[in-house]
């Protein structure tokens, strides 16, 4: 993908970085879910007033962050190319943690063609990033 005529090479660059540490931050979040709220589930909305010190709100609302952030980043790969999102999938939200030249193989492409549909990936998941709504 030359986007040479739309960007700098130092935006790109940029764009891909970006893209790299928020796709990175998915499982520091999916950590974060799992041992700061073990015991939370899906809030459920009401009309009734809670009353108490607010401490329970301040940590409810903490949890919606987290889950919100990670819902953002799955409906955004989600948003990519079939092809993309599939390798970010692989590569960033599986459980599995496996090494470039394994995630090429499993992808079936070669290792410089998996590097650019990888490269095509962040800038679209970018892309959806900045444009989708986190709510």
């Amino acid at each position: 993908m030359d986007l040479g005529l739309l960007y700098t090479e130092e935006q790109v660059k940029a764009a891909i970085s970006e893209s790299r540490e928020i796709l990175k931050s998915y499982r520091r979040l999916r950590v974060i879910k799992r041992l700061k709220f073990p015991y939370y589930k899906s809030p459920i909305i009401t009309d009734m007033p809670r009353g108490g010190n607010g401490k329970i709100d301040a940590e409810l609302d903490k949890y919606i962050e987290v889950v919100s952030r990670i819902d953002h980043i799955e409906r955004c790969v989600a948003r990519c190319e079939l092809t993309q999102s599939i390798i970010l999938q692989r590569k960033f939200l599986d459980a599995t943690e496996y090494s470039q030249p394994k995630l090429a193989q499993l992808s079936g492409y070669s290792s410089s063609r998996y590097n650019d549909y990888l490269r095509s990936g962040y800038l679209q998941f970018l892309a959806a990033y900045k444009i989708v709504k986190t709510s």
